[in-house]
Order: structure tokens, then C-alpha cells, then sequence
């Protein structure tokens, strides 16, 4: 998990238009969010899954794996979907709220799902939330003190360890989204003990060759700096206890 920069002045069209306001306006009223197709289309829309996917690189915004945009319905763990950072089931009339929308992979969405417990005091609908339809996250937040963590507004990479791969923190809001979204699941454990796997055997290699550690590090760094790039906050981790995995 790494924070990323969402511009809340650029609100993907979709989200704003007659059809969405309708959808919304009736949630509101009706106090609930409608599990209907024609409810759920509205913040699938192609304006906003493209917008997503191109703030978060095209990765998952808690997991950070690569994730491909879902086509005919056909879920896989590595399918995208459009996740809400504060459950539409309680918090009905941010479903089409542009900073309550994250991009995500299947699995992490599945393990998610409604979770979202608190250590201060649960917001509730008020009519002022109009004026600030893409924007009220921030002060919910100071407010609500989700366990929580919402991947663009915090940056968590100095609380975050992955000895052998394993995703953990003794930090309780990263612990508690860590097991919520299941981010300690056995494949991508796998996947980020192989990138530590193979950063360890390059630096060994040029160790026993008596050659630069420097260009290794420095490779590792730009991985780092390339959003493009699966698992930052992993190679971030490893730049920092370089001396600890290379004997």
C-alpha cells in the first residue's frame, strides 16, 4: 500500500450527471443505498474506471499488485472493481462520491467488503453535505477516525514491514487494514518474498565478484520512484534494511 494523489477538482462526468444525481437523490431520500443493477452501473461507468486506474497506475490500491480492468462480468482475483473506502451499504449517499472511490483488486474488495470500524464518532447524512458532494472525506475522517486507512490521504511506508514477504505493522489502523483486506494472503507473500529473493541474490552475486553494491541499490531506488512499478512500499522496505537482508 502506497498513498497516491487524487485532484478532487477533476470529477469524471459520469458521477455528476443527470442519471447519477437521480440515483443519488434516491438513496438520500430512501436512507439506504439500493443494491440494484441500474444503482451499481453508476459509479461503473468507463469515464470513471479509466480515471482510477490511471491515478493508481493501474494497481490495486491496497495490495499494489497489477490489476486488469474487468470485462463480461467475469471476476478473477486480479480483476478490477471500484471500491467504496466507506461502505455504500452504511454510508448510502457517498456511493457516487468521487474521493470515496478507490481502484481495487477482487480479492482485496472481497475481504474488505463492509469492514470499516471506528475510534471516534460515526458521521451521519446531513443536508450540508451538498456543497461538498467529492470532498467530505477529510472532515469525516477528523471526525470518524476510521481504522481504516485511506491510501490517498496517508502514506504508511514507515509503519509497514515485510520480513519474508509477509505484510505487518504494530501500527493498530495499518494492522486492522492489513487483516481486513487480507494483505498478508499467502500469493502475495509469495510474490513479494521473490522481488526480496531476487534484490538478495544480485547483491550477493556482486558482492562475491567484489564488484559496486551501488548499481543494484541504485536499480532497486528507481524501481521505487516508478509509479508504474508493482509493491513500492515492499522495495521501499528493502532499501531501508539493506544491510540486514545482504549478508
Amino acid at each position: 500500500m502506497i498513498k497516491v494523489v487524487k485532484d478532487l477538482t477533476i470529477v469524471p462526468i459520469s458521477l455528476e450527471d443527470d442519471k447519477t444525481l437521480r440515483r443519488r437523490n434516491t438513496c438520500i431520500k430512501d436512507e439506504k443505498y439500493h443494491q440494484k443493477n441500474d444503482f451499481h452501473q453508476r459509479f461503473k461507468q468507463a469515464d470513471v474506471k479509466e480515471a482510477l486506474k490511471k491515478i493508481y497506475y493501474g494497481k490495486c490500491a491496497f495490495c499494489e499488485q497489477k490489476i486488469s480492468i474487468c470485462t463480461n462480468n467475469l471476476l478473477e482475483d486480479c480483476s478490477s472493481t471500484v471500491e467504496h473506502y466507506r461502505p455504500k451499504s452504511h454510508y448510502y449517499w457517498l456511493a457516487y462520491s468521487w474521493d470515496n472511490l478507490l481502484w481495487c483488486c477482487h480479492r482485496c474488495n472481497q475481504n474488505k467488503a463492509n469492514n470499516f470500524e471506528l475510534l471516534g464518532t460515526p458521521v451521519v447524512y446531513h443536508k450540508d453535505f451538498i456543497t461538498a458532494i467529492h470532498t467530505s472525506t477529510c472532515d469525516y475522517q477528523a471526525v470518524e477516525q476510521p481504522k481504516m486507512i485511506h491510501p490517498e490521504l496517508e502514506s504508511v511506508l514507515d509503519k509497514v514491514n515485510f520480513g519474508q514477504g509477509v505484510m505487518a505493522s504494530e501500527d493498530e489502523r495499518l494492522n486492522y487494514t492489513i487483516r481486513k483486506c487480507g494483505l498478508a494472503r499467502s500469493d502475495l507473500n509469495e510474490k513479494r518474498k521473490k522481488v526480496i529473493d531476487d534484490f538478495v541474490k544480485k547483491m550477493n552475486d556482486v558482492i562475491l565478484a567484489k564488484q559496486p553494491k551501488e548499481t543494484i541499490i541504485k536499480q532497486l531506488l528507481d524501481e521505487f520512484k516508478d509509479h508504474e512499478s508493482e509493491f513500492r512500499a515492499l522495495r521501499y522496505w528493502i532499501l531501508r534494511n539493506v544491510n540486514a537482508l545482504v549478508s
